[in-house]
């Protein structure tokens, strides 16, 4: 009985023996060097006034000109993707290194498949990095280009493809409003129906208000609600033109709509009926840009001249 007693005891010993040994081998990890936080950092965000983004399909240049930012210095840019891009800039850090094993591959992929991001003050190169990753998995890797190291990139508290930001194509970043007038800007507006010109109507400034032209008593807060919807109208997608679209634009719109600002500037949006299937219209900006827009958004300003009367 005390033989088969020590026995177990002794299988007991072992077993502890093996666990404890386990704990301190597998359970303790060797010290890592504290990865630096700032490594992406390395300028005044204040003060950078152009940020150059290439990638594979092509190069977009966002440049500081007088009181906004533009894209390729042809088109105004989004204020919102901007906010966005420099709250990434701020807030992106770091989270580890890339293993040695995988640093090369990847190095090599950010180099050749990702986004190569450019930061300049008064035309000198403040930090130069790659980004890329995969968007599903939500990893985003950066690759120092001056120490070739790449890490997984993070921004605290959110989950979040980091790199996305730096992967947007031209349209991406521009703005998408269509008018964007204000008030203090705004001379008049003309809406004519290529189909039905009984439905033509124009807007301009009366006796201190809005109104339609030819309408004894106008209905102001639709006047004033439908001016808004105008000024609001965004773009879905900037799109190329294609055979399709070279096609549609040699047909009569749906209809045009003109604004004229006070330097008498003005801006031309037509639009093209959509198919019963689709939920989008066609339109070109000034006669050069194809753009998409969700139909709901054109039914609010696509309206007959009869909407206006009280």
């Amino acid at each position: 009985m005390l033989e088969k007693r020590n026995k177990s005891l002794f299988l007991l010993l072992v077993a502890l023996v093996v666990t404890t040994s386990g704990v301190f081998w597998f359970g303790t990890k060797p010290e890592q060097t504290p990865v630096d936080k700032e490594i992406f950092k390395h300028f005044d965000l204040a003060n950078i006034d152009e940020i150059r983004l290439t990638s594979p399909a092509d190069t977009v240049v966002l440049k500081y000109s007088g009181s906004r930012w533009f894209v390729n210095e042809l088109f105004p840019a989004d204020r919102s993707m901007m906010d966005v891009l420099f709250a990434t800039l701020q807030q992106a850090e770091p989270r580890r290194p890339v293993a040695a094993s995988l640093r090369d591959s990847l190095a090599t992929g950010l180099q050749q498949r990702g986004v190569k991001v450019e930061l300049f003050t008064s035309g000198e190169i403040q930090q130069t990095f790659f980004a890329g990753g995969s968007q599903t998995r939500n990893q985003a890797y950066f690759l120092d280009a001056v120490s070739g190291l790449s890490y997984l990139m993070t921004i605290p508290g959110y989950r979040v493809y980091v790199a996305g930001i730096f992967e947007l194509d031209e349209s991406g970043w521009r703005d998408k409003f269509v008018f964007g007038f204000n008030w203090r800007n705004f001379q008049r507006l003309k809406l004519n129906y290529s189909r039905n010109s009984s439905d033509d109507f124009e807007v301009a400034m009366g006796n201190n208000y809005f109104s339609v032209l030819g309408i004894v008593k106008v209905d102001t807060t639709k006047v004033n609600d439908f001016l808004d919807n105008v000024s609001l109208l965004t773009v879905m997608d900037y799109v190329s033109a294609d055979r399709t679209l070279d096609s549609l634009g040699g047909e009569m719109p749906q209809a045009t709509i003109l604004v004229e600002d006070v330097a008498r500037n003005e801006y031309r949006l037509e639009l093209y009926r959509p198919t019963a299937a689709s939920r989008t219209y066609h339109g070109r900006i000034n006669g050069k840009q194809w753009a998409t827009f969700e139909k709901s958004g054109i039914e609010e300003i696509v309206r007959p001249r009869s909407f206006f009367a009280e």
